[in-house]
């Protein structure tokens, strides 16, 4: 509930940040369109997106990110035009917020997570409600995306690699911080494997490892996990020279897998989907005007996944940092702040959106709360702004319930599910790396490490879920999770005439 886990110094993205939104934002200011300037947060939420990205790859991701957006945007601005707040769109929202939860699922992206698009969705169509033109709130989100994907790469002018250094920096400490520790921790050994592995993915990002290009931080990389995996518990295996950790499997790999019910990212969808669509429509029989608060709230708190310890403390995050952030909008609409004064302050939440969103979600709503309902407009409604603030109360509280009722109640026992889907899917993996043999192919091997990890991901969340359940079943998944990343193991330190025992492999993974 209260942890701040570490996650370095971040200053200089929450500036990038602020200034996605300051530049197009003041810019619109001074050509005279104040009432729209308001709109281009809805793009700039983009730049979230690309932070932690080499830059060899992040302007693509900005951008994707954008066209996501945009697509929200307009979707939500169609529909805005055409029909009132109520029952429509809410399904519209909803949809958005399935879409866009399992995509982000089943890459497995992590922060900031589905949730910027459905917010998108419900912002452009409460600006239009409120009398936007269409257009005028898609060219000034435009605006923003544009301005999200310039800003994002202004710092390769000064360090092309800074954002893979820093993530092998990071490994290093990490490694280090877990081999000086008096105890070793599961939590220690967790972020240090987490941590080395982020730093693979970010090299093989920059393009590095194929190209032979910054060879010393490959070389430093190479050498912390070596010591990390000298430390773990097993053999010690001597790595020949040269062989070096696979990339992430294809975007177009890790979407068609996740398509069966049982997969993480399609249970997690489904929870997704009835839990928007039950906490809006609850919203709209209560008599709420605009009932999207509430779907944002559900999606909030159902977006993690299927462990219920982590959503039900989302749930605590939700429900107290939204309380606060209210707070804060309505302190600041007493202020009635307008023109540049107002792009600063939405720049300024920004800014602390970037630097808090990883580490405390509870802290992270406090800003997002007043950022989001600015962006929508309204601080431009009409009236009083207690009540409007009372209204986004009780639909948060209608949102946060039906999520932890709704993860109950819907495909309770899912975690049962996915945790023998995932088994099979290591040992289909493993037969396609056993079919090569004895030299496997690198595809066949990437495939099976990002099986292995959710193998992992669903043991945690069984363990979490049912643990007298998970107990019956923990040896014969750990011994499966074992043997596969043993088999990894044995491609890795093959000598050149390739795998060997193959029939003992087979026999493991033959069920």
């Amino acid at each position: 509930m209260f942890a701040l886990p570490p996650v370095g110094r971040r200053w200089s993205a929450g500036l990038r940040a602020a200034a996605a939104v300051a530049v197009p934002g003041i810019a619109l200011v001074l050509a005279g369109a104040s009432a729209s300037a308001l709109f281009v947060t809805l793009g700039t939420f983009a730049v979230l997106y690309g932070e932690g990205r080499p830059y060899r790859v992040r302007a693509g991701v900005v951008a994707t990110a954008g066209a996501g957006l945009l697509a929200a945007a307009a979707l939500g601005a169609s529909v805005g035009t055409v029909v009132p707040a109520g029952p429509v769109s809410v399904l519209v929202v909803s949809v958005v917020a399935v879409l866009a939860t399992y995509v982000v699922d089943a890459l497995r992206l992590g922060p900031p997570g589905p949730l910027f698009f459905a917010l998108v969705c419900a912002g452009a169509q409460a600006a239009v409600e409120a009398g936007a033109r269409p257009w005028v709130v898609l060219g000034c989100a435009a605006a923003g995306v544009g301005s999200s994907v310039v800003v994002s790469m202004a710092g390769v002018l000064a360090d092309r690699a800074k954002p893979e250094r820093t993530a092998v920096e990071r490994a290093v400490r990490a490694v280090d911080a877990f081999l000086s520790a008096e105890r070793k921790t599961a939590e220690g050994r967790h972020a240090a494997g987490a941590a080395v592995s982020a730093g693979w993915t970010a090299l093989h990002d920059a393009g590095h490892p194929r190209r032979g290009t910054r060879p010393e931080l490959v070389a430093t990389l190479l050498a912390a996990h070596r010591r990390f995996a000298d430390a773990s518990p097993g053999e010690a295996v001597e790595l020949p020279p040269g062989k070096l950790p696979l990339p992430r499997p294809s975007v177009g790999y890790r979407l068609r897998r996740a398509v069966p019910l049982r997969s993480h990212a399609a249970v997690t969808a489904l929870r997704v989907g009835v839990g928007c669509v039950v906490a809006g429509e609850l919203a709209v029989a209560v008599g709420f005007g605009r009932p999207h608060w509430a779907v944002l709230s559900a999606l909030v708190v159902l977006q993690q996944g299927l462990d219920r310890r982590r959503a039900n403390v989302r749930a605590l995050h939700r429900f107290a940092g939204t309380a606060v952030g209210l707070v804060v909008f309505g302190l600041v609409m007493m202020v009635a702040p307008s023109g540049v004064v107002l792009i600063l302050i939405l720049a300024a939440l920004q800014f602390c959106v970037e630097l808090v969103v990883p580490r405390n979600y509870a802290v992270a709503t406090v800003v997002i709360t007043p950022l989001a309902l600015l962006a929508a407009g309204v601080a431009s409604l009409p009236g009083p702004v207690w009540p409007a603030v009372a209204d986004r109360f009780a639909q948060t509280a209608i949102g946060v319930v039906a999520a932890v009722v709704v993860q109950y109640a819907v495909v309770p026992r899912a975690h049962r599910k996915t945790l023998d889907w995932t088994g099979s899917r290591v040992r289909s993996a493993a037969r396609a790396v056993l079919a090569g043999a004895p030299t496997p192919g690198a595809d066949a091997r990437r495939d099976l490490q990002f099986e292995l990890e959710g193998a992992t991901r669903a043991g945690v969340d069984s363990v979490h879920n049912e643990p007298g359940w998970a107990a019956e079943h923990w040896p014969a998944h750990a011994a499966l999770v074992h043997d596969g990343y043993d088999l990894l193991q044995a491609c890795w330190s093959a000598p050149d005439g390739g795998l060997r025992d193959v029939e003992r492999w087979e026999r493991a993974f033959g069920r």
